[in-house]
């Protein structure tokens, strides 16, 4: 079975009022699976506009300009007008996505994206947890995953992800499902890593057929796309159903996931190093995919 896991990010107000509508109907036509990750806490993209914030060049950010990647009204939120809470709008748009897979983001992605790789353990497993609680007692259940906001991390988070009981996240990016390796420290929580380029790292011209082009030779573990809907569901839209129409022109089934995770021999699966390099289209470091584990 030739699968294509979609893995969709929802991180802010226009995603969740814009994008998710658009979205549920593309996916709903096409008979197209997702697993949709959220961010519960206040939104303060903002601060990309304060002095002296750094954001601009953050690892994992987009290299697209601010103004292209999210627009005048997001940059406004959290330095020229308050910053949202997130919770009742997602509580919303959540209701009409009951036959997709739900599970969770950082609650203030803008802050861990700063700052994880400094945290202690103990700040790290106060984040998530503090995510997590907000999840299970708005969200209609419990996350069946984790992602970390612009695939930073550290050591605790592979290890709290397997505390936390989570079959499966995706934190990194790279070219197969692996369990982690951090610092010699192994995970059972296993990693499905991005495979496939964002449209947004890629030159709107020819961005379709180039990913297209990656997914005409079938890969035996299947691939991940990550989509983000305030950029997919909203200014890339069109580009999105190309994508999604070529997939299944390929002979995939777009899935959640979860699904992916099931069709996977566990036994199979090999140990990887998490290290940290560039990724065209984003700034600086990101978490990936390293060398066999052990070597």
């Amino acid at each position: 079975m030739k699968l294509i896991a979609l893995k969709i990010d929802v991180d802010n107000l226009s995603a969740m009022e814009r994008g998710l509508p658009r979205l549920q109907q593309i996916l709903t036509e096409h008979a197209c699976g997702a697993t949709f990750f959220w961010s519960l806490g206040i939104e303060k993209n903002g601060r990309f506009l304060l002095p002296g914030s750094r954001l601009r060049r953050v690892s994992g950010s987009s290299l697209l300009t601010l103004k292209k990647r999210f627009g005048v009204k997001a940059l406004c939120r959290g330095a020229l007008w308050p910053a949202p809470t997130l919770m009742t709008t997602a509580m919303l748009a959540r209701q009409d996505l009951d036959s997709f897979e739900h599970a969770l983001r950082p609650a203030r992605n803008d802050a861990w994206q700063n700052d994880i790789s400094s945290y202690s353990a103990t700040m790290t497993a106060e984040c998530l947890k503090r995510a997590y609680v907000a999840f299970t007692q708005n969200m209609k259940g419990e996350p069946v995953a984790f992602s970390a906001k612009g695939w930073q991390g550290n050591k605790a988070v592979y290890r709290l992800e397997q505390m936390m009981g989570w079959r499966f996240a995706s934190d990194t990016r790279g070219s197969h499902p692996f369990w982690p390796v951090v610092n010699a420290e192994t995970s059972r929580c296993v990693q499905l890593p991005v495979t496939l380029p964002m449209l947004e790292e890629l030159p709107s011209h020819g961005r379709v057929e180039s990913i297209l082009a990656q997914t005409q030779k079938e890969s035996p573990w299947g691939h991940v796309y990550n989509a983000a809907a305030d950029f997919d569901g909203i200014q890339a839209a069109d580009d999105f159903i190309r994508l999604l129409k070529g997939w299944i022109e390929q002979g995939y089934q777009v899935v959640a996931l979860g699904e992916l995770y099931q069709q996977l021999d566990r036994a199979l699966i090999p140990y990887h190093e998490v290290v940290y390099q560039s990724c065209t289209g984003r700034y600086g470091l990101l978490a990936t995919q390293g060398v066999r584990y052990p070597k």
